[in-house]
């Protein structure tokens, strides 16, 4: 049989024939151009526009920042009034991550386990009804303990202000008596008071006259907190409800604008941020609690008045460090000091052992190092909160400040890292 001279098959790709090329044939080269091609330079190129982004975002950043200093009361009010209408989902948002705990231990613990629930979703429902009627119900019989004593002690102090005030003026007018033949000019101090009063009259008039304003914009207030309160008790509900659903859109998010690594970090570090928020908010609260609790059981058994009135306003202000014991001390003693200035002593004495013991032994258990801030942060943050947002943000400066402090140090952490630089802290023990 004879064969058949073997010849190579055209080949198609998307329906070209592509035919066998001999590559050393030199009809098969492409001919060589005779001058170098010249560039366009108007082609684009990836680098120097990723320059140029970046310049524009360097300008667009400067000038933000220029005009949030500048302006910097206007600044500060439009934060404001940014945080005044986001403050109902913000609290939602710390009320949902402040009972997520609870209700997840009850979810497990109890209604899985102990109550052998089938379905998974009838327990959540009980899980989330559970913790919030447990926590309403501790806070209204809290507030039905704390309330009705408080109103009456205003009320005793407002009823005795007269008594207090003539028994200062009998004790100066005594002082004068027995002192007449002093060097003190008296009848220029009593010239000095006597002055005053017609001022004293103008100014209670003038705020009598403008008592109805001020009750019906303190009732405004009041109505709008508590309908903010109801909207927060409602997204925090929804938030615990549909927390996987919200997690899941968030990393979708992440994942989606970012890297893998870059997202990867990114839920770390806002894993870690709401950690020293949180954990420093119930922990400085239970400490604050428990701080109520003994001032007021020490202060029934020495029968100091106002017990419980100066008890709340210690626990209150002891959210407050370093200056929040000091502050509800010294509110304390004024109220003390006007009744019996003998008390006053053992008052003082009763803070000053209360307070050493809740910064030795029950604050530092409690809440640890959770903010990992030195005192002097601790008192910049609470000035500058207090400056800035008033006594709320004294009551929040330090856990804002404790998580600002963590995002700046893993951002440096990282750039050493990047030039693979390891700095050593300077613990030399012969230099101070």
């Amino acid at each position: 049989m004879k064969l058949k001279k073997f010849e190579p098959a055209a080949k198609h790709v998307d329906n070209i024939p592509i035919e066998a090329v001999n590559l050393d044939s030199e009809d098969t080269l492409p001919p060589k151009p005779d001058k170098p091609i010249a560039r366009n330079i108007f082609q684009p190129n990836s680098k120097y526009f990723t320059i140029v982004v970046y310049a524009l975002f360097f300008v667009l950043g400067s000038i933000l920042i220029y005009k949030f200093i500048g302006n910097w009361n206007s600044t500060v009010k439009a934060f404001k009034n940014i945080f005044s209408i986001l403050s109902p989902f913000l609290i939602g948002a710390m009320i949902a991550l402040i009972l997520y705990p609870f209700i997840k231990t009850l979810y497990n613990k109890f209604f899985l386990k102990v109550c052998h629930i089938k379905s998974r979703k009838l327990a959540k429902v009980l899980s989330i009804l559970a913790a919030y009627i447990i926590a309403v119900g501790a806070l209204s019989i809290l507030a039905g303990f704390i309330v009705p004593q408080i109103y009456k002690s205003i009320g005793e102090i407002a009823n005795q202000a007269p008594v207090w005030y003539e028994n200062i003026r009998d004790w100066i007018t005594e002082f004068e008596s027995r002192h007449s033949g002093s060097a003190i000019n008296y009848d220029f101090i009593n010239k000095k008071i006597e002055d005053s009063l017609p001022k004293l009259f103008d100014y209670f008039t003038a705020t009598l006259g403008n008592i109805v304003p001020y009750i019906l914009n303190t009732s405004m207030a009041i109505v709008s907190g508590i309908f903010n309160f109801v909207i927060a008790i409602i997204v925090s509900v929804y938030m615990i409800s549909d927390n996987k659903n919200i997690f899941f859109h968030f990393k979708r998010f992440l994942y989606a604008v970012l890297p893998k690594k870059t997202a990867d970090n990114t839920r770390i570090i806002c894993k870690n941020c709401a950690s020293i928020f949180i954990n420093y908010i119930i922990g400085k609260s239970f400490d604050s609690l428990i701080v109520m609790v003994v001032c007021l059981i020490v202060m029934f058994i020495l029968k100091l008045p106002y017990a419980v009135l100066i008890s709340v306003i210690v626990g209150v202000t002891n959210m407050i460090p370093y200056f929040g014991p000091y502050i509800g001390g010294v509110i304390g003693g004024v109220i003390i000091v006007i009744v019996s200035p003998i008390k006053l002593i053992v008052f003082v004495i009763m803070i000053i052992c209360i307070q050493q013991v809740d910064g030795l032994l029950i604050g530092p258990r409690i809440i640890g190092g959770t903010t990992g801030l030195k005192p002097v942060w601790v008192v910049f943050s609470i000035t500058a909160g207090g400056a800035l947002f008033g006594v709320l943000g004294m009551f929040l400066g330090v856990p804002v400040f404790a998580v600002l402090s963590y995002l700046l140090n893993i951002t440096v952490q990282h750039f050493l890292d990047k030039r693979k630089v390891t700095v050593q802290p300077y613990d030399s023990p012969d230099d101070l």
